[in-house]
């Protein structure tokens, strides 16, 4: 629990005091868009399939932390520093070191014992990063279009 804590508050630290490359509004819908991603996945994957989870089986109010303040700050740091104007072998690497990165963070998060696997595994979480990463993309791409209408 101490790892998940400490994690909580410098992710939310760096995020609140890292200068902003995007405007407020799309750092707002990426914080909401990675919660919701989060609980999707987590009550797809965890509740549904018991792939993994947090903590013990089932639902307790400590495993929601991740998703309501590791996953939005991250989500966050994730698209304001996105290479949007780099090309693409710069874009991928970017990409290519979050994956790292979440995969690192998996594995700690493992050993301080938050999180445990039940069927999944690191490979599995290496082919579902970049996917989950590039949702993100796609869903800031849509509320930019959706911005621009009004």
């Amino acid at each position: 629990m101490l790892f998940l804590i400490i994690s909580v508050i410098v992710f939310i630290t760096i995020a609140l005091f890292v200068p902003k490359k995007l405007p407020k509004s799309e750092l707002y819908a990426i914080a909401l868009f990675s919660i919701l991603l989060g609980f999707f996945s987590d009550i797809t994957l965890d509740l549904k399939y018991h792939l993994y989870g947090y903590f013990n089986p089932g639902v307790q109010f400590s495993g929601f932390l991740p998703i309501l303040f590791l996953f939005p700050s991250s989500g966050v740091l994730f698209m304001n520093f996105y290479p949007f104007r780099k090309s693409l072998g710069k874009q991928l690497l970017y990409l290519f070191g979050w994956t790292v990165f979440c995969l690192i963070f998996e594995y700690l998060s493992i050993l301080s014992g938050y999180f445990y696997h039940n069927g999944w595994n690191y490979w599995l979480s290496a082919v579902t990063y970049p996917f989950l990463l590039l949702l993100h993309l796609l869903h800031l791409k849509t509320f930019r279009i959706y911005l621009q209408k009004e």
